[in-house]
């Protein structure tokens, strides 16, 4: 099993060093998103092992995406529902686009490829873009669209902070779902960016969080979020059909 991941920078998923749009597991940054994912998988195969850790990973870029977009198919396009918003559609060809990537690279790597798409669901570069729920199900139409099945959206309401910071707020994972009623403006009043930072005295930067994470002071086992509870079972799921169970 192989999982390829898509986010939007250094601060969530990670990114690509030396500067590139794609890369394998030695040129990869990993940030505290790509920790949980590694975690969650390996929570849902039952045994201990970290893709991270055997280099079983791969990374491909918001731009990389976009570059690799699939022509428009009007039959998979009915897929988003006649109700869907238009906004939504960058979603929607993300999850096509990384679902083409991803079954290219089960043949080279001559293994399942399990493709995790991370997008904050409303940050300031998302605005106008749709609600959670629209974004989610555009992003599950992209993989059908592709016959894809292990394609898993990973989408933060209202975006990363909002999870991390229910693991070290005052009191950690309590009553948690209220944090993704938060705007996901950095902008606007008492930003989650800045109750993150103050929780952790300012200690909040990618290397500590990713600290915290691997050292499982952020304990994902009980994160208990709406955005965050949907994102662990559908990874799950498509776990348990690589495996086969």
């Amino acid at each position: 099993m192989y999982v390829l991941l898509s986010g939007e920078g250094s601060s969530d998923m990670g990114i690509c060093e030396p500067s590139a749009q794609a890369c394998e597991r030695a040129d990869f940054r990993a940030g505290p998103m790509a920790y949980i994912v590694d975690q969650c998988v390996e929570m849902c195969q039952g045994y201990e092992m970290s893709h991270l850790e055997v280099g079983l990973v791969g990374y491909v870029s918001e731009s990389y995406l976009a570059q690799h977009k699939q022509p428009t198919a009007p039959k998979s396009m009915a897929l988003r529902g006649k109700k869907k918003p238009a906004e939504t559609r960058y979603y929607y060809e993300n999850a096509r686009a990384l679902a083409a990537v991803a079954q290219q690279k089960s043949l080279e790597v001559n293994d399942h490829v399990i493709a995790v798409l991370f997008r904050d669901a409303d940050g300031t570069a998302s605005a106008g873009r749709g609600q959670w729920q629209d974004k989610y199900d555009s992003m599950q139409a992209g993989f059908a669209a592709e016959n894809f099945e292990l394609g898993v959206p990973m989408l933060p309401k209202p975006k990363s902070e909002a999870w991390l910071l229910c693991a070290v707020k005052p009191n950690p994972y309590q009553h948690c779902a209220q944090l993704e009623d938060e705007s996901g403006n950095d902008h606007s009043a008492n930003p989650l960016k800045d109750q993150l930072s103050n929780a952790l005295k300012a200690q909040s930067g990618t290397a500590d969080l990713n600290d915290l994470i691997l050292d499982r002071q952020i304990d994902i086992r009980r994160i208990d979020m709406p955005s965050f509870n949907q994102f662990k079972a559908d990874l799950c799921q498509v776990v348990a059909l690589v495996m086969g169970r």
